[in-house]
């Protein structure tokens, strides 16, 4: 029998009890995958396929959210939510139909991943804990026909459209963009250097890798996301002229997007900005306005020239193409296998955590997403924690941070929601926080590392006790400091 061939609901296989994984095969693993990857294909539809749906009495499951597909082996529901909710399912074995089931709201797992190690999978969300009970019942031969529930509990799978998929979470970013950005990106600002390093993370006390966007020509990460904004447009027939807000980072990185394509750049930055970064803008051939003392308020005078001159007002934080290709630093995160219990971001307007999030929990979704703020700029926290569905922002009256690049005053509403997908906490670190993380990079790395960018290091190093033992990854988001600022900040 070929393992590809997917089993329907009345052959006995599908009954049988899976045995306990205590190693893989891998022409079973590819045959399972090859299994998913063709029935999505054939369908449209099917995230997960479990072993005995193709004959393997094996307690393993495929899954694929659309980043690719990984292993869930031996899984077990440590956690279940008391509350539960009703939903139409749909499953491969049963192609035809579907049936409104019971299922509990949330729950949490322990598993292994295809290399054996230990994972924890927590507080799912209602669309993947529905997921994951389907497939642990495929695994004790338990189909979604046994739990059918309610009044007329079976259609027909030509009402998929209007009964599942309106209870699926739908995202502004799309994983194929994040997947197009990595083709699209010049390479000099793809593959940044990802290591680890034994004496840095002895001194945080977890294992760490730090993957540093610093050494590119605009000395920060920046440029991925300016850069497939940029060619979207492009291909979209964007207008003319742009322009956009920026204490420094993003600024540079649009001026540069602009000046490959020859299309004129207008950046309004705050009047205490970073003189590097000014300078910068202008050397890549941005027209530089100072206005105002903070970001969001040189933003205002920015839409107002959008308004005055037809010019497109590029909003960091609210464009998705910008959030995509800083995606593409999620995908080279997991490029290498890694199994990382925690991805620990800066926030600034949210395009990086919202695009490393999008991936990384579309392709490990055990990993754990934590945001950084500044403790003197807030507002993206605070926006955050209202919850999902409290469309008014915290807006404060002002910033104070030596952290510019991530000192946001007034939230993006549309960057919020984007965060609320992805992120499972956010963390505030102090100016003093941060001016010690920045020295410890440069006694331990050698590096200049500006202070929003070592704010993820802040957050490690203020709380040891939060990440000790586990398995974490950081960004270096920006290395835009002169070495006289960095001696006065660090003292």
């Amino acid at each position: 029998m070929s393992t590809s061939r997917i089993l329907r609901e009345d052959d006995p296989l599908l009954r049988q009890v899976t045995s306990i994984v205590q190693f893989l095969n891998p022409a079973e693993v590819s045959d399972l995958k090859a299994a998913l990857a063709q029935f999505r294909a054939t369908h449209g539809f099917g995230r997960a396929i479990a072993a005995n749906q193709i004959g393997l009495c094996r307690r393993m499951v495929a899954v694929d959210l659309g980043a690719g597909p990984f292993l869930v082996v031996n899984p077990e529901i440590t956690w279940r939510s008391d509350q539960c909710f009703e939903l139409w399912d749909d499953c491969m074995s049963v192609p035809d139909r579907l049936v409104r089931v019971r299922r509990h709201r949330s729950i949490s797992l322990r598993f292994l991943d295809e290399q054996l190690r230990s994972r924890t999978w927590e507080r799912l969300p209602p669309d993947l804990s529905e997921l994951m009970q389907h497939e642990i019942d495929h695994l004790d031969g338990v189909l979604m026909t046994d739990r059918a529930v309610g009044p007329d509990p079976v259609r027909s799978i030509s009402e998929r459209a209007a009964l599942v998929q309106p209870q699926r979470p739908t995202s502004r970013l799309s994983l194929m963009n994040i997947a197009r950005a990595s083709q699209v990106i010049d390479p000099v600002f793809l593959h940044s250097p990802q290591f680890e390093y034994e004496p840095l993370a002895a001194a945080l006390g977890c294992r760490l890798t730090v993957k540093s966007e610093i050494s590119n020509p605009i000395r920060c990460f920046k440029a991925r996301g300016a850069q497939f904004f940029v060619a979207m447009a492009s291909e979209m027939g964007g207008g003319p002229k742009l322009v956009c807000s920026s204490a420094g980072n993003f600024g540079q990185a649009l001026a540069l997007a602009c000046r490959v394509r020859r299309i004129p750049l207008t950046v309004y930055a705050p009047c205490n900005a970073n003189p590097l970064k000014l300078q910068r803008m202008r050397q890549l051939g941005a027209d530089v306005q100072l206005v105002g003392s903070d970001v969001d308020s040189s933003k205002a005078a920015a839409h107002e020239h959008a308004r005055n001159t037809g010019a497109r007002m590029v909003e960091d934080g609210l464009e998705p193409g910008i959030s995509e290709g800083a995606g593409t630093i999620g995908m080279e995160l997991l490029a290498r296998g890694d199994a990382f219990d925690d991805v620990v971001l800066p926030i600034g307007n949210g395009a990086l955590a919202a695009g490393v999030g999008r991936w990384i929990k579309a392709a490990a979704p055990a990993t754990r997403i934590i945001g950084v703020c500044a403790a003197g700029a807030p507002a993206m926290a605070e926006s955050w924690r209202r919850g999902p569905d409290h469309e008014q922002m915290v807006e404060f009256p002002g910033v104070d941070t030596i952290a510019d690049g991530i000192a946001i005053r007034l939230p993006i509403p549309q960057a919020i929601r984007d965060l609320h997908e992805v992120l499972d906490d956010v963390v505030l670190v102090s100016d003093d926080d941060i001016i010690a993380s920045m020295k410890l990079l440069h006694e331990q790395l050698g590096m200049l590392v500006e202070p929003a960018g070592a704010v993820a290091i802040a957050a490690i190093q203020a709380d040891p006790a939060r990440w000790a033992n586990r398995t974490v990854a950081t960004v270096l988001t920006g290395g835009n400091i002169t070495v006289e600022a960095f001696r006065r900040l660090a003292g």
